[in-house]
Order: structure tokens, then C-alpha cells, then sequence
């Protein structure tokens, strides 16, 4: 009986490396990597690595890998300033079954282009404001509830197929110029009216039927 034996070869180990701290001293440009200044006022240089989100700044204290021919930061350790920055790459995607952000104080979102998709949504505010050059909605059905509102318009164009208003109050319109187009039937029922003109009253028909 054959038994076919399969070679086992010997992994390769990885290159030892070094792991030190270092202070930031200079950021980056397009012709070098990070200044990093050791404890014992050594320069050495190196790159962000992908996994350090937190963007390092001057003065920070960082984790350094180095095998003498390339050293990355791995982490930043000690922030001194308060702003902190998290840079994500060019494509990034945050994803979980259930994401919050919170903050004490502001979060603020700056985009050429946000969306938001969602099968429900809610937004809850005690104050808001809403500035836009142009805002188009489409809904299929809105439902207004409203306590007071105040409305500030330069001009309105308003196109209703039908419109159906119940005002249990007053309702009051006060205007330089009233003007009313109908095409068709126009029907006025009230209990009680009150025409009264400081001029003129005119009324132009082919019949005109009263009492």
C-alpha cells in the first residue's frame, strides 16, 4: 500500500520590527511622511498606517512600527489639542444592525451631496431652521398638525384639482385687490351678509333674479 505524502513547508516568518513612541513635529506633504522626534532626540520619519483612523497632529505622542526601511503610526496615544480628526480613506462604509451617535455639544454634517434613505424616519427638534435656495417635496399624503402658523410669502401659484377647507373660527382676508375667476357656477350661502362699499356697488349680468 502507497501513502502519498504531501510536503510540508516551513511558514515564512515576517520580518522583526520595532515598536517605539514618538512625538509628531511636522505633518506631512507630497515629498515626505511624518517628523517624528524620539525620546532621545532621534528623527525618524514615517507613514499613517490604514488602521490609525485618528489623524495624527503636531505634539501628539504615537505608537511607531519600524523595520528600518518603513515606519508607520499606529496609533495616536496622546491628544493635547481637542480636535480630533478620523480619516476613513476615500471610500468608507460604517455598518452594524444598530448605529448612534450622540454628542454633548454639536454634529454638524458638510457635503457637496448628503442622502437619506430609509423605510421610516423621524426627526425631533425643540428649535430648527431650514435655509435652502430651492426645495422641491413630493409626498403621496401629508398630514399637518399644527398649533400656530405664520406664513411670509413674496408670491404664491397654488394648482388644486379640488379643495375642501372647514374653519370653525373667523376667517379674516385683508388686501389691496380681490380678484375672483369662476367658470363656472359661483354659490354663496350664509345666514346673515353684509355687503358695504365706501363708492360704488356694481353688478353686471344678462338676469339678474332677487328676492
Amino acid at each position: 500500500m502507497k501513502h502519498n505524502l504531501a510536503l510540508v513547508k516551513t511558514p515564512t516568518f515576517l520580518e522583526q520590527v520595532d515598536m517605539y513612541y514618538a512625538t509628531v513635529v511636522e505633518l506631512p506633504d507630497q515629498s515626505k511622511d511624518y517628523t517624528l522626534l524620539l525620546a532621545n532626540d532621534t528623527v525618524v520619519f514615517a507613514k499613517k498606517a490604514e488602521g490609525c483612523l485618528l489623524v495624527p497632529e503636531v505634539n501628539d505622542l504615537v505608537l511607531v512600527c519600524d523595520n528600518d526601511d518603513n515606519g508607520f503610526i499606529l496609533q495616536v496615544l496622546i491628544r493635547n489639542s481637542k480636535e480630533k480628526t478620523f480619516d476613513l480613506g476615500n471610500n468608507a462604509k460604517i455598518s452594524g444592525k444598530n448605529i448612534k451617535l450622540e454628542s454633548q455639544g454639536e454634529i454638524s454634517i458638510t457635503a457637496p451631496e448628503v442622502n437619506l434613505s430609509g423605510i421610516r424616519g423621524s426627526a425631533t427638534f425643540t428649535n430648527s431652521i431650514l435655509n435652502s435656495n430651492y426645495s422641491e417635496f413630493r409626498a403621496k399624503k401629508v398630514v399637518y398638525i399644527v398649533h400656530s402658523l405664520e406664513r411670509i410669502i413674496n408670491s404664491v401659484t397654488e394648482k388644486l384639482v379640488n379643495s375642501f377647507r372647514t374653519i370653525t373660527g373667523v376667517e379674516q382676508t385683508k388686501a389691496s385687490r380681490i380678484k375672483t375667476i369662476v367658470t363656472g357656477r359661483f354659490w354663496v350661502k350664509s345666514r346673515q351678509m353684509t355687503l358695504n362699499a365706501e363708492e360704488d356697488v356694481a353688478i353686471d349680468a344678462k338676469k339678474i333674479n332677487m328676492g
